[in-house]
């Protein structure tokens, strides 16, 4: 309290071990966040919940925090018995708990229009452990598909592995560090710029693995067929798979073309400026094709 007082920090983490039944370290968590609240701490809190824990906990950390999650751990039932035998089924201590959350924090709607801070304002998040036991990206990226389309979740994280010593898995080789950073990639890309899941199947190899390359320039080189983009004709998620291009760029370009037409290399720039109209004309079509800098795609 005296430090986010003094303004110091401006939020929480609250996470726990795994020491007692779900119920019981969850009530402690809770009691936590009860004395923050009632000692009149309005601050960000982010309470990381235990599997398994009871739906009455559920709502009433719900009201508490402003995100919560649950741990997934791992992207298949059979790796997550094999990494955290003492948490329960992977469906139904994790999976159903993070769909519990999920439907409280929608329940909460209405109370968050009243409220200030707490019940789930800033939505439900996951984590996975990438590399542990032989799991591939493609398995990620088909468990981080299902979270965000079919749950509503508002972030998956990854963690590669690394093996810690007097632990069960102590002697697994690390996973490197470009397959968290690449998955993060490919996770925002489905959750910001509407890629689905067949948009990676070109992308990963025979094994199921991404290569360490930007996921978006790689579907490009996938997808020759696709590119270049009409910037007067292509939708907002077409304009999205352009190499560089955001949603807060892609929706400039659409502004612009809505008052007029975007015909040349020069209209190009007073749209999006200089330095990203040269990087992304090899991506892009216009009419008049003599002023557009285009570069074959290789």
């Amino acid at each position: 309290m005296q430090l986010w007082k003094q303004r110091e920090i401006t939020g929480l983490f609250l996470t726990s071990s795994v020491f007692k039944d779900p119920d019981y370290i969850t009530e402690r968590q809770l009691t936590v966040l009860r004395m923050l609240r009632e000692a009149g701490y309005t601050g960000y809190i982010h309470l990381r919940l235990m599997p398994g824990v009871s739906k009455g906990y559920i709502r009433e950390a719900v009201e508490l925090a402003d995100r919560l999650g649950i741990n997934l751990e791992a992207p298949t039932a059979d790796s997550f018995s094999i990494l955290c035998p003492n948490k329960g089924d992977y469906r139904q201590a994790v999976l159903k708990r993070l769909e519990w959350v999920v439907n409280e924090v929608k329940r909460a709607r209405n109370r968050r229009l009243e409220n200030k801070y707490g019940f789930g304002r800033s939505g439900v998040d996951t984590q996975m452990i990438v590399g542990a036991l032989g799991d591939n990206d493609w398995q990620h990226l088909e468990t981080t598909v299902r979270l965000y389309e079919d749950l509503g979740l508002r972030r998956v994280f990854y963690s590669a592995f690394k093996p810690i010593e007097n632990t069960p898995l102590e002697d697994r080789h690390p996973c490197p560090s470009y397959r968290e950073r690449r998955l993060y990639q490919c996770s925002f890309l489905v959750r910001d710029y509407g890629f689905k899941l067949k948009d990676f199947v070109d992308l990963v190899d025979d094994e199921g693995f991404l290569p360490n390359v930007d996921p978006k320039i790689l579907f490009v080189k996938r997808n020759p067929d696709l590119f270049p983009v009409d910037l007067n004709e292509a939708s907002y998620y077409d304009i999205l798979k352009i190499p560089r291009v955001g949603p807060v760029t892609a929706r400039k370009i659409i502004a612009a073309r809505n008052r007029r037409e975007i015909r040349c290399f020069s209209d190009l720039e007073n749209v999006v400026g200089p330095c990203l109209a040269h990087t992304i004309a090899p991506y892009i079509h216009l009419k008049e094709k003599r002023l557009t800098y285009f570069l074959k795609i290789t």
